[in-house]
């Protein structure tokens, strides 16, 4: 996958072939439009059909990531699946574990948004430019913030 990532990521790859490169590595991406810039830490990596991902996405990948259909994910936004349990004083970052992401249909995750392990978006959600979800989201919210938190609802 270490290769294909840095291939697919060039800016002169036009997007049907990074889709290929990614469908070789394992990713199932097909029917997604994925731009230039982004990193794809691993394979387990699902999108729905008319999927968007903008430049410089980040997919950390080490659990697996799912996004539905048309979800529209922002410039450098980030999903992140691995972190570290509280370590004693002397190394506070402990044991590495992993969580998986889901992200609901119809989502707009907007730019520089940072989605952390083992959340699940639910369908309809906006998560706002700069956002740092940190929680399960509930369906059809705008949540903003740091930690998100839900600012309003939105119509189903």
């Amino acid at each position: 996958m270490r290769l294909i990532n840095i291939v697919q990521s060039w800016r002169l790859v036009p997007v049907w072939l990074r889709i290929l490169l990614l469908l070789a590595g394992g990713a199932k991406v097909w029917g997604a439009g994925i731009y230039a810039g982004c990193h794809f830490g691993g394979k387990d990596i699902r999108m729905g059909l008319g999927t968007f991902v903008n430049r410089g996405v980040f997919f950390d990948g080490t659990a697996p990531i799912t996004l539905g259909r048309q979800v529209a994910v922002g410039h450098q936004a980030a999903f992140i699946t691995s972190t570290h349990e509280m370590g004693p004083a002397d190394g506070r970052g402990g044991r590495v574990y992993d969580l998986p992401i889901v992200v609901g249909d119809g989502c707009w995750i907007g730019a520089r948004a940072t989605i952390l392990p083992g959340v699940t978006v639910g369908p309809g959600c906006m998560i706002g430019a700069g956002a740092v979800v940190t929680k399960d989201c509930e369906p059809n919210g705008l949540y903003a913030g740091n930690p998100a938190r839900r600012v309003r609802d939105l119509p189903a």
